[in-house]
């Protein structure tokens, strides 16, 4: 409900958040953390999300999205279950900061991709201020924390942009909860 349930001008701003993901997909995604489907939605037909909480993926179902339920337990990051060659894009929005390591993590789906044929992956991580605005983020996830974790560039893929969106200055996101970090990785 707190995901899906929005007043109409917190829906009309959120379609320029969502624009901003859906650029940097090409052909079919993954969406890695998909929640209500916000992001998936806007993606091209024979897209998939996975999510691990069964409420949303329950909601995204009866919206007549493909959604899967994912368990990281059993995975292990692997995403043994997909095939390899059906999808180019993979987005991780707003997971790596619930995430003890994500470094770990998104090392494995890294290789994963990597895998599966895989192309491209966009990550979008809160900024300061949204990081401290809500209490179940757990690592703060920064352009510096990539390059201290040897993730501008690893197992073929590379960052090829880092930008901050709405407003592409790094102090906004001590003052502006609602400013992101976007990264974007690349492999030939």
């Amino acid at each position: 409900n707190y995901q899906s349930n929005h007043s109409w001008l917190r829906k009309t701003i959120r379609k320029v958040y969502l624009w901003q993901v859906r650029r940097h997909v090409v052909g079919k995604a993954i969406d890695f953390g998909c929640g209500v489907g916000e992001h998936l939605s806007t993606f091209p037909e024979g897209s998939l999300g996975l999510e691990v909480n069964e409420a949303t993926v329950k909601y995204c179902l009866s919206k007549g999205m493909n959604v899967q339920l994912y368990n990281p337990t059993t995975d292990d990051y692997q995403l043994k279950d997909i095939p390899a060659g059906q999808f180019n894009t993979v987005v991780i929005s707003h997971v790596l900061e619930h995430l003890e390591n994500p470094d770990q993590i998104l090392k494995k789906l890294m290789d994963s991709c990597n895998r599966l044929g895989i192309k491209r992956i966009f990550i979008c991580v809160p900024c300061e201020a949204g990081f401290a605005h809500d209490k179940t983020h757990v690592t703060f996830v920064t352009k510096d924390y990539m390059k201290q974790k040897g993730l501008e560039s690893y197992n073929g893929f590379k960052l090829t942009h880092a930008g901050y969106f709405p407003f592409n200055l790094k102090f906004v996101g001590k003052l502006f909860t609602y400013n992101e970090l976007n990264l974007l990785y690349e492999h030939p």
